[in-house]
């Protein structure tokens, strides 16, 4: 009996992301990651037509995946709200995945097609961090372009050298904390800030998942765990 349409698209994703995450995207082959999951080479065509859209989703669900992450942990504290702390962060959840993380200068951003992600993401949480003051007086292209070179430069410089690893985190986040966060946020204006930042994350979490596979019956599965419901609903 054949799969449902739903298990077929989970089963190509997921031999997907380990076929990549063994070979690389340059050597993994569609054939391997049909064999991987048990179907036919066309059946993957059928869901993604090319390896390059295959790789994007993978990519994009995984970037999903470190975006649930940082979401939960803004939420309980573990991880706090500043521009600082949050390409710290995001730049050792990219570390734990190197096989999908850019390797070089220049080489493209499998996520960038969904919604000109992270940009958009970017500029929306920047702006609702300004509006509380929790982030200098500097245009939000700037802020959203220094965040995205530190955290790119920092991972491709990190994955080639795990030992550096904590230098390269600490140096990512003073630069980014001491050219753009205030030093004299109020913790009462983190707090008014944070349900509107983990609503913009859960957007771009949906935005992310719907990209990956689009047109098909596999969003709600595909999220990395149902949205959190906002406080005081």
């Amino acid at each position: 009996m054949a799969r449902p349409v739903q298990d077929r698209a989970q089963a190509i994703l997921a031999a997907a992301r380990e076929q990549f995450l063994l070979e690389g995207a340059e050597h993994a082959t569609v054939d391997a990651v049909a064999a991987r999951a048990g179907v036919g080479k066309g059946t993957v065509f059928l869901y993604w037509p090319t390896k390059a859209r295959l790789y994007g989703a993978v990519v994009q669900l995984e970037t999903a995946t470190l975006l649930a992450r940082l979401s939960d942990e803004l939420r309980t504290g573990i991880t706090y709200l500043s521009v600082g702390h949050v390409v710290r962060r995001e730049i050792a959840a990219v570390l734990e995945i190197p096989g999908l993380a850019p390797q070089k200068p220049g080489e493209p951003d499998a996520a960038a097609d969904a919604e000109n992600f992270p940009g958009l993401a970017l500029h929306r949480i920047i702006s609702i961090m300004q509006a509380h003051s929790l982030v200098r007086d500097r245009p939000t292209t700037e802020i959203v372009t220094a965040f995205k070179t530190v955290m790119s430069g920092s991972a491709i410089v990190a994955v080639k050298d795990l030992d550096r690893r904590e230098i390269v985190l600490d140096a990512a986040e003073h630069l980014i904390r001491s050219a753009y966060d205030r030093p004299d946020a109020d913790p009462a204006d983190v707090a008014a800030a944070l349900p509107e930042v983990l609503d913009a994350l859960e957007d771009t979490i949906d935005l992310l998942v719907e990209a990956a596979a689009p047109d098909r019956p596999t969003t709600a599965v595909l999220r990395p765990r149902e949205r959190p419901a906002v406080a005081g609903t």
